[in-house]
């Protein structure tokens, strides 16, 4: 499934301080000038001459030794230049314009978790089915609501899929956890903040928690693609503030794809199986009961069909430094110079040790 196809289109490169590269460059060239002139007008301090030094100079030796001068002379200057000329180019700030032309479209998903006493011992399945549904989509921002008598956001909607996943197998170890005889602290921290003592004799209010998780959804005033997924057994204790037919068509005002995921429930469950089949179906979206097979195929199937709005944004302009050819430049200037230094050192020292 393609949700956001990005078309990059490079523009070329320029520099982005052209003056500077300039006023460098003629810089560098009256000093190539000017030590040129000063090259052929020196004399050596101290120097003293010598008649008669035609046959010195006509010696393999010397020549040889004027040779190696004159190679590592001429290959310290062309290793100086290039080092300069990096260095302007480095100054001058190389930078490349990048238009980016997006073709967006966007889907946003909230995974929304009934964390009471009588789903805890199936909700690890529940998140295993949730994770098959995360690591089959593509592009779609997730978050997650977990929810007894109340409501808390475990993370809002992102699209960064690691760390979803790292969550779900966070909640996975906290439902694992759980135990009826021996209560679990790691499950307690988890699902701290579901539970009011306001409503102490309500729980698993699964209409309030429907509508909580709609009300998670964000960026609306953009056209974008909503599901939601609801993990529950339909089996409420007390009476919330919406029932179920009221909770779909709060959803479905919102433009909001209710598809369900329910526990079969065990033979004496009273969950409202034929609500929660109701709230799904007036929004446009499926049922599936754990555990009968293919439910979370069924789902990821839906939300690829749901309709992802496109967003319409301007292009975006990017410029960025390539700083790459003056930095190579400017290395392979001082690797030179360092290996004329590192030759004129062994000259010098082979030298020594003949004229002994």
């Amino acid at each position: 499934m393609e949700l956001i196809r990005t078309t990059w289109v490079t523009s070329g490169t320029e520099l982005r301080w052209p003056w500077l590269v300039v006023l460098l460059t003629l810089l560098l060239v009256g000093l190539l000038v000017a030590w040129v002139r000063t090259w052929r007008r020196r004399r050596p301090a101290g120097a003293a001459y010598v008649a008669h030094t035609a046959r010195l100079r006509s010696l393999p030796r010397y020549r040889a030794l004027v040779q190696q001068r004159q190679l590592l002379g001429g290959f310290g200057s062309v290793a100086a230049l290039v080092a300069c000329v990096g260095g302007i180019v480095l100054g001058g700030r190389v930078q490349e314009t990048q238009v980016i032309d997006r073709d967006e479209v966007a889907r946003d998903i909230m995974l929304c978790l009934d964390a009471s006493g009588s789903t805890a011992p199936w909700n690890v399945d529940v998140v295993q089915e949730l994770r098959h549904i995360v690591e089959e989509l593509e592009g779609e921002r997730i978050g997650l609501t977990v929810w007894n008598n109340a409501a808390i956001t475990k993370f809002p909607l992102t699209d960064d899929y690691a760390f979803v996943l790292d969550r779900l197998d966070e909640a996975e170890d906290a439902f694992a956890s759980w135990s009826e005889v021996y209560p679990s602290e790691e499950f307690d921290d988890y699902t701290a903040g579901t539970w009011s003592e306001e409503r102490q004799y309500q729980s698993s209010l699964v209409a309030d928690g429907l509508v909580s998780c709609v009300q998670r959804f964000d960026r609306l005033d953009e056209d974008r693609g909503r599901a939601l997924i609801l993990a529950t057994d339909g089996e409420q204790r007390g009476r919330g503030v919406y029932d179920l037919e009221e909770a779909g068509a709060y959803a479905a005002e919102d433009d909001v794809v209710v598809h369900v995921i329910a526990n079969p429930g065990e033979p004496d469950t009273d969950g409202d199986i034929d609500g929660l089949q109701a709230a799904a179906s007036v929004t446009g979206g499926t049922f599936a009961q754990l555990g009968t097979g293919g439910s979370a195929e069924d789902v990821v199937e839906e939300i690829d069909e749901l309709e992802a709005a496109k967003i319409e944004r301007p292009p975006l302009v990017q410029t960025l430094d390539e700083p790459r050819a003056g930095q190579v430049l400017a290395g392979i200037g001082v690797a030179l110079l360092v290996l004329v230094w590192a030759l004129q050192g062994l000259i010098s020292m082979a030298g020594r040790r003949s004229g002994r």
